[in-house]
């Protein structure tokens, strides 16, 4: 299964010493955020320390200059920890589809809550695929070993029809669990050889996991409750498609869940986690068809 920037990260070939978060444990305080986007119209978003940003810089530079193909952007932007929200953000894809972007302007119409932040909800744009709903809260990030997500989703409002970018099956649309945490780090497969789906920076794929198989179709509704538990291996599997269970990502599984940076809900089709979703509205809104999320954490 691919995740996000799959041709990206095997077009890097960063070394070890030179990965994304891998060469020191990143704190959960990290001052910069990056939108890495590439030519081949795959993107990331990561919040990296200075001395990965520095590295990442010198990577970047080095793609741009092998005469390949392959070209990639960097977007910057720095981050105070006193003032960074940790409300829930939508994450779409622009509209040429190689990047993603924050909701946050009042007209990108960013997530909004009716209940003071029990319940999140937002609102499906026309032609645009949405890729993430996503928080940094702290009281629902940092160690969750042992923790059960539960959240309670709804989806309606519009008249159409859900559809993932790219295709990958018949028209579906998915959601379903997804954190990172860049202070966890695999190895790879088999090692030192490179992993199942070519070769990333060392320990690149284990800082991303989406829970698999528990997930919701939208196109059919199929259930108003999706629910995981964030430790156990079995209902996990990373940018790799690698399962948790394998015993060469386990210990960063692990690792992990005990560092969590961002959590919440990824969208995309079939075998295809990230690829985004859209509302394609049988007439024009609105009204629109919205989104809620009630999600939430339990201890054991």
């Amino acid at each position: 299964m691919r995740r996000l920037v799959l041709a990206l990260v095997a077009s890097l070939g960063l070394t070890a010493g030179m990965s994304l978060g891998v060469a020191a444990d990143i704190s959960l305080t990290e001052n910069t955020q990056v939108t890495l986007s590439c030519s081949d119209g795959h993107s990331a978003i990561l919040y990296v320390d200075p001395m990965t940003l520095t590295n990442l810089v010198a990577d970047v530079q080095a793609i741009d200059s092998s005469g390949t193909a392959l070209s990639c952007t960097m977007d910057t932007s720095s981050i105070d920890p006193t003032s960074e929200t940790t409300e829930w953000t939508v994450y779409d894809y622009n509209p040429s589809n190689q990047a993603i972007a924050p909701r946050k302007s009042p007209n990108s119409m960013p997530a909004t809550t009716p209940d003071n932040g029990t319940t999140w909800q937002f609102n499906f744009r026309p032609d645009i695929y949405t890729a993430l709903f996503t928080t940094t809260d702290p009281s629902v990030t940092g160690n969750l070993s042992g923790k059960t997500l539960t959240d309670i989703i709804s989806a309606g409002g519009g008249s159409g029809a859900f559809a993932s970018q790219h295709g990958g099956c018949d028209a579906c649309a998915t959601v379903r669990f997804y954190f990172r945490s860049p202070c966890a780090s695999g190895s790879s497969d088999p090692p030192p050889g490179p992993p199942v789906m070519g070769v990333p920076p060392a320990g690149f794929y284990t800082q991303f996991w989406w829970s698999n198989p528990e997930h919701m179709d939208l196109t059919t509704l199929s259930s108003d409750v999706i629910t995981a538990q964030i430790s156990d291996p079995a209902e996990w599997s990373d940018w790799d498609g690698k399962p948790a269970l394998d015993p060469l990502v386990t210990a960063a599984f692990y690792r992990a869940t005990q560092c969590v940076q961002a959590i919440g809900l990824s969208f995309g089709g079939g075998s295809f986690f990230e690829n985004g979703v859209t509302f394609e509205y049988a007439t024009s809104p609105p009204p629109y068809e919205t989104f809620s999320s009630k999600f939430s954490e339990a201890s054991p």
